[in-house]
């Protein structure tokens, strides 16, 4: 299966203190570098999983924005659609984190994907058109998204919720989403239904406003897949976690992996459980030793 990954590819940068934060001054602390973004990440994990993959996003005409487009091309990513700011630098995100690992602080500087419009994205349609699925995040503007689930025509798309506040710009949108990945809180937002408690009540919801198929998901908790009118109940597996920050990333990607194998939604969605369990102990974003044979493995030990 050819897939296209449209929205976020960026820099990320973690500082860690040494100590507790002392505000107003200089702190001692370490800092890391890595790639991030949504559709990066599963872009990355979709290629480790041997899946035929580009990525569309944009980046600026600087340092961050090559060394972006060149490691996912390294990996074999089409990267030919990624278009670059004439004035924005590439996305970046930081976040500086307590010793314990609690964020303190976290910074987006992503104003580069609100030049993602339809005009900007319009020349690339005749090659998004020979993908058999494309994947978005709401990276994109509201306004851009509802234009690619109009253009989609035949194409599958799955559109991933990202975050609390950038998953409200679903609400006008969910009766047209085919395949909707998201978690519990997310789930709050786009519905405006702040009891949920669980996976499964928050799948019963978006399910009754019209998204026909989805993933909920709750970190340990597990998820929830629907299918029209069945919702069934998973446990994740079980994992000693170093660094739960790709978990979610890794879990579409397995499950788009098992999509392109023929397999239904909830068994395809097992995989990606087993992705995620296997990201999570990696200590990375995203696990350089993801392979589709360590994932049946890592799901056949569930």
């Amino acid at each position: 299966m050819w897939i296209a990954c449209i929205g976020g590819a960026h820099i990320d940068r973690h500082g860690v203190l040494a100590g507790p934060l002392v505000p107003g001054t200089s702190n001692p602390g370490r800092l890391s570098t890595d790639f991030g973004g949504v559709a990066s990440n599963v872009a990355e994990n979709l290629l480790r999983l041997g899946q035929r993959v580009s990525l569309v996003s944009r980046v600026g005409g600087d340092e961050a924005g090559r060394r972006v487009i060149g490691h996912l091309a390294g990996l074999g990513a089409d990267t030919s659609l990624v278009t670059t700011s004439r004035s924005l630098p590439t996305a970046s995100y930081t976040a500086i984190l307590e010793s314990t690992g609690e964020l303190v602080l976290g910074l987006a500087d992503m104003q580069i994907y609100d030049e993602m419009t339809p005009p900007v994205l319009e020349p690339a349609l005749p090659r998004l058109r020979e993908h058999e699925l494309w994947f978005v995040d709401t990276n994109l503007p509201e306004a851009t998204i509802g234009w690619l689930l109009d253009e989609a025509g035949g194409v599958t798309v799955a559109i991933d919720a990202v975050s609390v506040v950038k998953s409200r710009k679903l609400r006008s949108l969910l009766p047209r989403i085919g395949l909707l990945f998201c978690n519990v809180a997310q789930t709050a937002s786009i519905t405006d239904n702040a009891d949920l408690s669980n996976p499964a009540e928050a799948a019963g919801a978006l399910r009754q406003r019209g998204v026909r198929e989805g993933v909920v998901t709750a970190g340990a908790g597990g998820i929830a897949v629907w299918m029209g009118m069945e919702v069934r109940s998973f446990p994740a597996v079980a994992a000693v976690p170093r660094d739960v920050t790709g978990a979610g990333d890794a879990l579409i990607a397995g499950t788009l992996f098992g999509l392109s194998r023929g397999l239904p939604l909830p068994e395809a969605a097992q995989l990606g459980l087993a992705a995620a369990a296997i990201t999570v102990e990696s200590g990375g974003t995203t696990a350089a030793d993801l392979t589709a044979d360590r994932l049946y493995q890592r799901h056949a030990r569930t």
